[in-house]
C-alpha cells in the first residue's frame, strides 16, 4: 500500500511539474501557463539549454509542439507559454497594438528570467516564435536581446510603432525564416523588421524560402529544427 501512495504521489508531482503549470510576474500582476518538454535522454534536475516557444494566434502550445517542434533530438529543455492577451475557441493570442507590446513584452522577459531560474538551465535561454509568437520574439530581440544567446522568429514581422520607443538592449543572434509567398504575413514585412533591427544594433541572419504561411513546417521545418540544435551546441 505505501508503495502504491509513493507511485501516485510521484505522478502526481511529475503533473504539476510538467504539465500545464504557471509561471507568475510580479511587477504586472501577469500569469503565463506553460507546458515543458525534455528533449533527449536527460532528465527534470539536468543543466540543459532552454528553448522558450511562442505560438501563433489562435494555436495551442499542443499542437503547435506536435506541428512545429517534435523533430528535436538534441538534449535540451523545450517551454511552450501559452499567450496571454485573447482566447479564441481554438487557443489564445499574443499582443497586437503597440500598448499591448509594451506591457506584456516586459511580463515575457520576466517570466523567461523566472523559469530560467526555476529550471537547471544551461547558459542563456533561446526564443523561438512563430507568427503572432514570432512579433514577439522580434521584439524581444530589441528591447530585451540580452536575456537570450538566440532568438528564432518565424513567418513575422515588427514594425516600428510596435517596437515603441524604449531603449534597445540587443545581445542575442537572431536566425529569422520566412516564406516568400506567405500570404498571412508578408515576406516584405520580415525584411522590414530584419531592417529595424540592423538599425537597433542587432544581428540577423534572415533566410527566404519558396512557401507560405504555414508550409514553413513543411518546407522548412528540418531545416529550422538543424539550425537550432546546431547553436545548442554552442551553448
Amino acid at each position: 500500500m505505501n508503495k502504491i501512495i509513493i507511485i501516485l504521489m510521484a505522478i502526481g508531482v511529475a503533473k504539476w511539474w510538467y504539465t500545464d503549470p504557471t509561471i507568475s510576474v510580479d511587477s504586472n500582476n501577469i500569469s503565463f501557463s506553460y507546458v515543458v518538454k525534455q528533449m533527449g535522454n536527460t532528465d527534470k534536475n539536468d543543466q540543459l539549454p532552454m528553448l522558450i516557444a511562442l505560438h501563433g494566434n489562435g494555436d495551442t502550445v499542443g499542437h503547435f509542439y506536435d506541428t512545429a517542434l517534435d523533430q528535436y533530438t538534441a538534449p535540451m529543455r523545450i517551454v511552450l507559454l501559452t499567450g496571454p492577451v485573447s482566447k479564441s475557441i481554438r487557443g489564445s493570442s499574443w499582443p497586437w497594438t503597440p500598448d499591448d507590446f509594451k506591457f506584456y513584452g516586459k511580463a515575457v522577459s520576466e517570466a523567461v528570467e523566472l523559469l530560467s531560474e526555476k529550471f537547471p538551465t544551461k547558459g542563456k535561454p533561446m526564443l523561438l516564435g512563430f507568427s503572432g509568437g514570432g512579433m514577439m520574439a522580434y521584439y524581444q530581440a530589441v528591447n530585451y536581446g540580452d536575456l537570450y544567446s538566440y532568438i528564432f522568429p518565424i513567418s513575422s514581422n515588427l514594425s516600428l510603432e510596435r517596437l515603441g520607443e524604449g531603449g534597445a538592449r540587443p545581445g542575442a543572434l537572431v536566425h529569422a525564416f520566412h516564406g516568400k509567398n506567405d500570404s498571412v504575413v508578408s515576406v516584405s514585412g520580415g525584411r522590414e523588421a530584419v531592417k529595424i533591427l540592423n538599425e537597433e544594433g542587432v544581428t540577423v541572419d534572415f533566410t527566404e524560402f519558396d512557401g507560405g504561411h504555414h508550409g514553413v513546417f513543411l518546407d522548412m521545418k528540418s531545416k529550422i529544427t538543424q539550425t537550432v540544435e546546431e547553436k545548442i551546441e554552442l551553448i
